[in-house]
């Protein structure tokens, strides 16, 4: 029952126009970025152009070279995520459809239908666009190109030393591309937290207001990127983008950055849980 309902749950999420549009505004950024590097580097040699997946939107390679469209994401990202399955919940309670679904299949089917969909959808919607730029970078700058945005020499100390702080530096080094690949599918499975997490909130208290929905997840990715302004200074980054964007060039707490994902993931389990005791009929 679960499985067949949450696989209907999925297919209903992407069909609705939250996810559509926010599928939408990815794809705009991404193409936006992809033309801006094909004017940019138009009529260079091969060989004198940045490696193609450190041209992307989700490099942080990108991102300390003409950095405004990595600005423009990184500041829609904490409502973007929310868009494509957060406000299931509101909608549904709105109308009282969801006392007829806890009905005909039990508030523990209903809650973690609900759940696993907003983990997949949001999945889905932010790993396709930033696949399908990688493949369109190798296909209009080919797979040659070897450099780094920085012109640092390929072989410089400099360069290796700050490939190193990379996570995943030993895939990189091996094979770029599958490492562009695999950070990207990551970061659609952080996102897909983010969109369970918004879920799984809203299922512990009745909205009023569906923009409140935006609230818990906006609040705790900022609260993040502002650790240092409310904790003071620190050694290594908890940015959330930090972790989650290829060629990350900072130190990085990943001791603070899963312990906020085990909580997390507490919330989300421990939400539903309750929610689904809480509206048992």
């Amino acid at each position: 029952m679960l499985v067949r309902t949450t696989r209907s749950q999925i297919a209903f999420l992407l069909r609705q126009k939250e996810a559509i549009l926010t599928f939408c505004v990815l794809m705009l950024l991404v193409l936006a970025n992809f033309v801006d590097n094909c004017q940019e580097y138009q009529g260079l040699d091969v060989m004198a152009l940045a490696h193609t997946t450190k041209m992307g939107l989700l490099s942080w390679n990108r991102a300390g070279y003409k950095a405004d469209l990595f600005m423009v994401f990184v500041q829609l990202y904490p409502l973007l995520v929310v868009c494509p399955a957060g406000f299931v919940l509101a909608k549904e309670r709105g109308t009282q459809e969801h006392v007829l679904m806890i009905t005909r299949m039990g508030s523990g089917t209903y809650y973690f239908s609900k759940l696993f969909s907003a983990f997949v959808v949001t999945a889905v919607v932010f790993a396709v666009p930033f696949l399908a730029e990688i493949a369109l970078h190798v296909i209009a700058f080919s797979t040659r190109p070897m450099g780094d945005l920085s012109n640092w020499d390929y072989y410089s100390e400099e360069y290796i030393e700050l490939v190193r702080n990379y996570m995943f530096s030993d895939l990189f080094v091996r094979s770029p591309y599958l490492y562009a690949v695999v950070k990207v599918l990551l970061f659609g499975l952080f996102s897909g937290v983010m969109g369970a997490f918004g879920v799984a909130v809203s299922a512990l208290y009745r909205v009023k207001y569906r923009i409140t929905v935006f609230l818990p997840t906006f609040l705790l990715l900022n609260l993040s990127v502002y650790a240092e302004v409310i904790f003071g200074e620190m050694e290594k980054s908890v940015t959330w983008y930090d972790f989650v964007m290829l060629h990350e060039e900072h130190f990085l707490n990943l001791r603070a950055f899963l312990v906020a994902l085990v909580l997390v993931f507490l919330v989300i389990v421990g939400g539903t849980f309750w929610a689904a005791r809480r509206d048992q009929l």
